[in-house]
């Protein structure tokens, strides 16, 4: 059972590592970093890495002659990231995807693992990751699906909407789960230039050990903590006891399975 006032202060690489990448980010990290092992042309830059989980799977998915560079704009991050097992042949870069530090035409592919819905500006990074990228590369990102398509969201959200009546925090369906949105990515993409764009849709299956646990990863493992904390003054407890409850009585009082949602985007041109 997670303890809720025994978990740090910030939201903290460790904290989503621990309770929001098993679930969440690990799976899909997974199956992208098999699709990306099918393409050959490189090397590979990864923006918005994150906590570097989509980069560990990468780092063990693909060809050793493949040369990987992993980017993000927060130096804790990438401090947090590169000291994880596996990732001796990863280069380490800060970077801003609004505004990338490298030549034209260098890279033949460029990822990015559940980043780009909560970008500030889309069409910027798709332009500077369009500039980055060779003739023939292609960039790959995933989206997650909407939380109608993503039931532990659903309930999360439902939640967060009973608990602040008057001005839910928007996070989970407006940033995390936001951009599930086909035509607007294509509109977006083509803003940027690209002239071409496969989309698949993935179902993967959602597992945590326990409710809490999922209260925790959602709560307290992504920037909705920082919401939460503004609207309760730092107490987050009543909100992080809520959300246990009302995953429990949908999904149980043991470990939670249910289904999951992504979309995966392959760009060119």
């Amino acid at each position: 059972m997670t303890l809720f006032s025994e978990l740090p202060l910030n939201t903290s690489p460790t904290v989503r590592d621990r309770y929001f990448a098993p679930p969440v980010l690990s799976p899909f990290a997974d199956d992208m970093a098999h699709r990306l092992a099918r393409l050959s042309i490189g090397p590979l830059l990864e923006i918005s890495a994150d906590t570097g989980v989509l980069t560990q799977a990468m780092a063990s998915a693909l060809s050793a002659g493949l040369t990987i560079i992993a980017t993000d704009a927060d130096a804790a991050m990438i401090e947090h990231a590169s000291a994880k097992p596996g990732m001796a042949r990863v280069t380490w870069q800060r970077a801003d995807p609004h505004a990338l530090p490298f030549p034209d035409a260098t890279f033949g592919i460029v990822a990015c693992h559940l980043g780009v819905a909560t970008m500030p500006d889309r069409v910027r990074t798709f332009q500077e990751v369009r500039r980055v990228m060779k003739q023939g590369g292609r960039f790959v990102f995933n989206v997650l699906g909407t939380i109608q398509h993503n039931p532990v969201a659903e309930c999360l959200q439902n939640t967060l909407d009973e608990f602040f009546p008057s001005d839910p925090p928007g996070y989970i369906a407006h940033g995390l789960h936001g951009y599930a949105d086909n035509e607007a990515i294509d509109d977006d993409l083509t803003s940027a230039g690209f002239t071409d764009a496969i989309y698949t849709t993935v179902e993967l299956p959602f597992a945590a050990p326990s409710a809490a646990d999922v209260a925790a990863a959602y709560c307290l493992g992504t920037p909705l903590r920082s919401e939460l904390e503004v609207q309760t003054i730092g107490d987050t407890e009543p909100i992080l006891r809520a959300a246990t409850l009302a995953l429990q009585k949908r999904f149980g009082t043991g470990a939670i399975t249910a289904p999951m949602r992504a979309h995966i985007i392959s760009a060119a041109g």
